[in-house]
């Protein structure tokens, strides 16, 4: 099937261009204008030749001597007759030059539309491997509390960011001071379960995205720094050891594609995640300064806060 799907694309390597150009050509106004262009230049020079071939007969090689105004006119008029005459008589040939064609362009067509089909399937095994690598408990982030305003009623803490590729902590960090004394972290559920990238078990992909308070909702919450200059979360990068059924660059392009589904639902929604929705949880006790906790997401699919004990 493979070798079938590559031969077809090195013909279509051909016929594609031949097909855009059949096209810009027959379906567009620029391509009319060209047509019309090639046409009135073939009747100028046709006309101009026929004119040319009189003078010469009439002058007996001179080229000093002018024909009749209607001489000229008589000429125009019956190179065009023959032009059209000539049209007609090649209908048939015509009609085969059309039909071929049109047969050149749906071939493309059909190539690219099979060519398509095979790199959709390419793509739903590759995002069936990736989501098998993120299907497990692994930590998000650390959050160390750095001040408690309880006057103005502000809440400072640093976030570290933890990359389970280098199993550490990345060396920048975010300091966030919110309004606000209890904390809720909102991330983004994807769920796959009856999508096309569906396996039989149900997946969900969870990615924190927000930090708020009871005084800052959701909507103005301020978002974390949890993708990295690739647009890939920090918490989907593992190492190359790690990765199996497909290349470690195949593994980050699709981690860049799920990493927009974050900001475009449309997107996520075509590449088959059957429903998107924002969670959030609270850290239910009383922040202190110093305080350390952690943020985990759960193989169920949820995000927990604990304090600083061992797992």
């Amino acid at each position: 099937m493979n070798q079938a799907h590559e031969l077809l694309q090195q013909i279509n390597w051909f016929l594609e261009p031949v097909s855009n150009l059949i096209l810009f050509l027959f379906t567009t106004k620029v391509g009319y204008l060209i047509l019309l262009i090639i046409l009135s230049l073939y009747l100028i020079f046709t006309i101009g030749n026929a004119i040319k071939v009189r003078r010469l007969i009439h002058s007996g090689g001179s080229s000093n001597v002018r024909i009749p105004f209607t001489d000229t006119l008589y000429i125009i008029g019956s190179e065009i007759i023959k032009i059209f005459s000539k049209i007609v008589s090649n209908i048939p040939i015509l009609l085969g030059i059309i039909i071929f064609l049109t047969a050149i362009v749906g071939m493309s067509a059909s190539f690219k539309t099979i060519d398509t089909y095979f790199a959709n399937q390419q793509r739903i095994k590759e995002l069936q491997a990736v989501i098998k690598h993120l299907d497990k408990r692994y930590e998000v982030a650390k959050l160390k509390i750095l001040n408690i305003d309880e006057v103005n009623n502000l809440t400072t803490l640093k976030v570290h960011f933890y990359d389970n590729e280098k199993d550490s902590y990345i060396p920048q960090t975010q300091e966030i001071t919110i309004k606000g004394q209890q904390i809720y972290f909102l991330s983004y559920v994807l769920n796959f379960d009856y999508s096309e990238i569906e396996t039989g078990k149900k997946r969900n992909i969870v990615i924190p995205y927000k930090i708020f308070s009871e005084v800052i909702p959701s909507d103005d919450g301020i978002v974390l720094n949890v993708k990295d200059s690739l647009g890939i979360p920090y918490i989907f990068h593992r190492d190359e050891e790690e990765i199996f059924g497909l290349t470690h660059e195949t593994y980050n392009e699709r981690l860049k594609e799920i990493g927009t589904f974050m900001t475009d639902k449309k997107k996520a929604r075509d590449a088959g995640v059957r429903s998107f929705w924002g969670n959030f949880v609270h850290y239910d006790k009383q922040l202190r300064k110093g305080q350390v906790i952690y943020i985990w997401v759960e193989q169920t699919g949820g995000l927990v806060i604990k304090d600083e004990v061992v797992f």
